[in-house]
């Protein structure tokens, strides 16, 4: 399989996303710590803006130069697993060297991770928490279809 490790961060971070947002009601998606913090809404918004760019990079060397809209919370959602679907199919099928490798982990993948975590401490404080588990047990199958 071409960029195992890449594909099953992938999945790893689909994982985690679909925990962090699970049960979300409408406080939460505009829910706001204060002036200078992010809503959820905004973090998924640059979430979906850092994958995006991500995808983009790998195809063209490049980032884009266009600015994705902002969408609402469901539709950031579905944009967000959309876009990391098409980043699994994309190093399906390219095979990136190991330095290239490495500059997707400690970038855009570890920032999504971080961005998960913050959207999981918010959803303890509007009394969401989520359920505890042991994620290096968790029944993560690499890939991710749409």
């Amino acid at each position: 399989m071409k960029n195992e490790l890449l594909r099953h961060t992938i999945s790893t971070i689909k994982y985690r996303f679909d925990r962090s947002i699970k049960g979300s009601h409408q406080a939460f998606i505009d829910f706001s710590l204060g002036r200078g913090s992010r809503s959820p809404n905004e973090i998924l918004h640059h979430m979906c803006d850092v994958i995006y760019s991500t995808r983009f990079f790998i195809e063209h060397e490049s980032l884009p130069e266009e600015k994705i809209e902002k969408l609402s919370f469901e539709n950031e959602i579905e944009r967000f697993n959309t876009e990391l679907s098409k980043v699994d199919q994309i190093l399906n099928k390219k095979n990136l060297d190991i330095n290239y490798s490495k500059r997707l982990v400690q970038g855009p993948f570890s920032d999504l991770l971080t961005h998960i975590g913050q959207i999981a401490m918010l959803q303890r404080l509007v009394d969401n928490p989520i359920e505890g588990e042991d994620y290096s047990r968790s029944k993560i199958k690499t890939g991710i279809k749409d």
